[in-house]
């Protein structure tokens, strides 16, 4: 599948209906016939991401959890997962490693896609994901 943000080729997530962009970090859920259903919106870093957690995360240091069990700067640890919480580059406690990383990310997103209001996306041209699609009218009787 394409990313249909930035147009590289996506991963399948942990979900078989989850796809994210290694790239730009762009994530498309797709229901069970393939269809595309809904992408997360642009967001800026500082609201972007979501803190680390694990049962043994490295003391006084803020990770930003990426996608697919790692976190932005790429470090895994055992039970990995996003918590409920923000993570904000620029706190005194963030991972410096993924400050870079989400300005890295943050940059690959093309500008014409920041500002979209929309979240049931149209596949990026050559995608061999399906566009979201409402079911057709009935015909007149």
């Amino acid at each position: 599948m394409t990313c249909d943000v930035c147009g590289h080729a996506m991963r399948g997530g942990p979900a078989a209906e989850l796809w994210v962009c290694p790239w730009c970090y762009a994530w498309t859920e797709l229901d069970h016939g393939g269809h595309e259903l809904a992408r997360a919106r642009y967001e800026p870093p500082d609201r972007r991401w979501e803190r680390v957690e694990a049962p043994e995360p490295p003391e006084g240091t803020a990770h930003a959890y990426g996608h697919l069990g790692t976190t932005l700067c790429g470090a895994g640890y055992d039970g990995l997962t996003a918590s409920p919480y923000p993570w904000v580059p620029g706190w005194s406690s963030a991972c410096p490693d993924c400050e870079e990383a989400a300005a890295v990310i943050d940059r690959r997103r093309p500008a014409e896609a920041r500002d979209e209001k929309r979240n049931r996306p149209l596949s990026h041209p050559g995608s061999n994901g399906l566009p979201f699609q409402d079911a057709p009218d009935p015909a007149p009787t």
